[in-house]
C-alpha cells in the first residue's frame, strides 16, 4: 500500500513538473526568446566595446545605488544601530512579577494544606475522646467548618 501512495506522489509530482515545462516552453515560444537570445548574441559580437561599456556602466549603477541604499544620508540611524530594538526590560519585569504572584500563590496553597493537615488532626483527637464537654463539641463543629472552608478552597484553586 504504501508503494502505491509513493508511486502516486512521484507522479503528481512528474506532472507538474511536466505541466511546468509545457507552460514555460509555451512562453519561450510566444515571446520568441530564443530568437531575442540569437540577435542579442550577434550585436554583441559585433558590438565588443560596446557589449563591455553597457555591462559595467550597469555594474558600477548597481553598486552606487547599493552603497547609497546602505549607507544612506540619515546618519542618526548609523549612529546607533540599537534604535530599532524594542525595551524588553518592562517585558522582563512582567514576567518576575508573573513568576512572583505564582511563588506567592503555591505557597498560599501549600500553607492552606498544611493548615487543613492540622486542622484534620485535631478534629480527629476530638472525635476520639470518649468523654467530651460543651466546649469540645463547640471545637469540633468549629474545626470541622474550618475545615471544610479549606478543602473548598483547595477544590477551586485546582
Amino acid at each position: 500500500m504504501r508503494l502505491f501512495r509513493k508511486d502516486k506522489k512521484a507522479k503528481k509530482e512528474s506532472r507538474a513538473t511536466r505541466c511546468f515545462r509545457i507552460l514555460l516552453w509555451r512562453l519561450f515560444v510566444k515571446w520568441k526568446v530564443r530568437e531575442r537570445v540569437a540577435k542579442a548574441n550577434k550585436w554583441a559580437d559585433a558590438n565588443r566595446g560596446d557589449t563591455m561599456l553597457i555591462t559595467v556602466g550597469c555594474l558600477l549603477f548597481s553598486l552606487i545605488i547599493g552603497a547609497f541604499l546602505t549607507f544612506g544620508t540619515d546618519s542618526d540611524k548609523t549612529d546607533n544601530f540599537m534604535t530599532g530594538v524594542e525595551p524588553v526590560e518592562p517585558m522582563f519585569i512582567g514576567m518576575q512579577q508573573i513568576q512572583n504572584a505564582k511563588a506567592y500563590q503555591v505557597s498560599q496553597v501549600e500553607e492552606m494544606a498544611r493548615k487543613g493537615q492540622t486542622l484534620k488532626h485535631e478534629l480527629d483527637s476530638l472525635v476520639r475522646m470518649p468523654r467530651k464537654t460543651h466546649d469540645d463539641s463547640l471545637q469540633i463543629v468549629i474545626k470541622y467548618k474550618q475545615l471544610e472552608l479549606i478543602v473548598n478552597n483547595l477544590e477551586k484553586g485546582q
